[in-house]
């Protein structure tokens, strides 16, 4: 599996339209210590599906935090503010889907 190089965050790996539906899915490697977004908050115009396969991170959405490590799924509606602080070195899964 590839995750992204460099400076990179996230990896597209493969997006195509389904009944008008765009689907994209992806890897991300974020380094312990990052922030996502580096300020404030980032809101997506699609749903977010992320697994994340090792490490640890915090996300905040809908006015909740959860702290999620390997094996944990977490769903963000399309449109919804949320940011992430990452504990320890991460690798994910990503898929986005909507519009």
């Amino acid at each position: 599996m590839e995750y992204p190089n460099g400076d990179d965050r996230l990896k597209s790996l493969h997006a195509f339209t389904v009944n008008g539906v765009r689907l994209e899915f992806g890897t991300g490697f974020l380094r312990a210590g990052t922030r996502m977004p580096d300020q404030g908050v980032s809101a997506h115009p699609r749903r977010e599906i992320t697994l994340i396969l090792d490490g640890e991170l915090s996300t905040t959405s809908g006015n909740r935090t959860e702290r999620l490590g390997a094996g944990d799924i977490v769903t963000i509606p399309a449109g919804q503010e949320q940011s992430s602080i990452v504990h320890k070195d991460t690798r994910l899964l990503y898929i986005f889907f909507g519009p």
